[in-house]
């Protein structure tokens, strides 16, 4: 019985094999004839290539034509094209961006391999199409948005080869970001009618496309999504940019980061620095930009006392005049007020898309908490006379220090309001402001309602003067202070 069974089965199996066989009918192997002419001799990289496609066959059907192109060592498209029938013509276009190692004449290769459904192929190349690169004459560094302060109206590089640009002397920062640019404009913008080069999502250089630059154009912000970005922490300060046209590489140079471990004021800070705006202010400081290590201690003099001197936020002291520096590693702005005999420590606030860790205030009735402080004067950012900076104490958590003397204002359209009042802001120059009605504030701060002071921490007429140490806390939305 086991016998006859294992008979029946056998014969089935062999029954459906032999079905599945007749399903698939066989052709002969058959001869694919290919044919393939490309419609120009030459193509600006950046533009399209297109080409026609001839494919034959006597016997058996075809099946795919695979399409490869190639220009250098680009792989510019990958396709492959359903065929049917013995017989398949077509016109194809694509698209050659501008990318890296695409020399001037370079042949735009099309590999073409036409195939028929027993597998029989036909391979051709085509390589009589030329490529030309865009006329790059000139370059520039230049600010991805208007409100990006660090390099101004953009930054002219010298072109040192056929293929290289240079910009030297820079004085950057370890951190900045960049757009390169054919052309720049005396008003800082973009020219994005002319080759411009940012960042892709895998952090390499290549030429913006037209629907980046429909994006950037529908929101400017948008342009800091392509920036190229140099970050590196070994450099104090960056010199040298130099960018590859060819390879579309960018490479920098720059002083190398030596933590200060002595900071006199009389010799290490210049008279009337520049990057203090307002010129009027300029005669009262001297400064420089100074490179500090997060908890290093370094040696502080030339002040009449360092216990006085030092800012109370970013600098603690450790012992006679040992000083240990308190914020993040990197450069600072460091001014000397010699009236005041005070220095003010400042993030490079040109880095606004750097400011997310840092808080400014600006506002009246406060000073820098020095032994002989100054109230300040007005709103404002054009001096550290103007604003004070915060320094993250804890994710979220912001504090700065300042010497306040609150009085009745005495004012009659605001009523029962002191003299203290002040407002915080995400980056240095009035940009992403916060507002007081979504804090729970200690008294005598009031969250200002006034119409023309919205949003403001204001104080009441209750009178309180010293140096007073501010906290600001976003993860449970209260602002606090200290009397030291």
């Amino acid at each position: 019985m086991k016998k006859s069974l294992f008979i029946i089965m056998m014969g089935l199996i062999t029954f459906t094999g032999c079905q599945q066989k007749q399903f698939r009918e066989v052709y002969p192997k058959g001869e694919v004839k290919l044919q393939a002419q490309m419609t120009q001799q030459s193509v600006l990289f950046g533009d399209s290539v297109s080409f026609n496609v001839t494919i034959d066959e006597t016997q058996t059907p075809l099946s795919t034509l695979q399409i490869k192109i190639v220009v250098g060592t680009n792989v510019i498209a990958s396709d492959v094209v359903r065929t049917k029938d013995k017989h398949y013509e077509n016109t194809f276009k694509y698209a050659v961006p501008f990318g890296p190692n695409m020399p001037e004449g370079e042949p735009i290769k099309v590999l073409l391999t036409a195939t028929n459904v027993e597998g029989t192929e036909a391979n051709l190349i085509l390589s009589d199409c030329k490529g030309q690169r865009p006329a790059i004459e000139t370059m520039y560094l230049m600010p991805p948005t208007i409100n990006y302060k660090l390099l101004g109206k953009g930054i002219q590089m010298q072109k040192i080869s056929d293929n290289e640009f240079a910009a030297y002397d820079l004085q950057l920062p370890k951190s900045f970001q960049f757009l390169l640019a054919c052309v720049g404009t005396k008003f800082g913008r973009v020219d994005y009618t002319k080759p411009v080069f940012g960042w892709d999502a895998t952090q390499s250089t290549y030429l913006l496309t037209k629907e980046d630059i429909a994006l950037i154009q529908a929101d400017a912000e948008a342009a800091n999504n392509y920036a190229i970005h140099i970050e590196d922490d070994i450099y104090e300060s960056i010199d040298t940019v130099i960018f590859n046209t060819l390879s579309f590489e960018v490479t920098y140079g720059g002083k190398v980061a030596t933590p200060i471990e002595a900071l006199d004021v009389n010799t290490d800070l210049e008279e009337n620095p520049a990057y203090i705006t307002s010129s009027g202010v300029r005669a009262a400081y001297r400064g420089a930009k100074i490179y500090f290590e997060k908890d290093k201690v370094f040696t502080l003099t030339g002040v009449t006392s360092v216990a006085d001197a030092i800012n109370k936020d970013w600098m603690e002291l450790v012992d006679g005049n040992q000083v240990k520096f308190l914020g993040e590693t990197g450069m600072y702005y460091v001014s000397y007020k010699i009236a005041e005999d005070y220095l003010v420590v400042e993030p490079m606030y040109e880095l606004t898309l750097a400011a997310d860790d840092i808080l400014w205030v600006c506002g009246v009735g406060f000073g820098q908490p020095s032994a002989h402080p100054t109230i300040t004067s007005g709103w404002g950012f054009d001096s550290p006379d103007q604003n004070l900076v915060c320094r993250t104490v804890a994710p979220g958590v912001y504090q700065f220090t300042a010497y306040i003397d609150n009085k009745d204002a005495q004012d009659e359209a605001h009523p029962g309001y002191g003299t203290v009042n002040f407002k915080y802001f995400g980056q240095h120059g009035w940009g992403e402001e916060l507002t007081s009605l979504d804090y729970t504030v200690q008294a005598p701060l009031v969250s200002s309602e006034e119409e023309s002071n919205v949003g403001n921490w204001w104080m009441n007429s209750t009178p309180l003067e010293g140096i007073i140490r501010f906290t600001l806390d976003m993860n449970n939305h209260t602002t606090t202070w200290e009397k030291l």
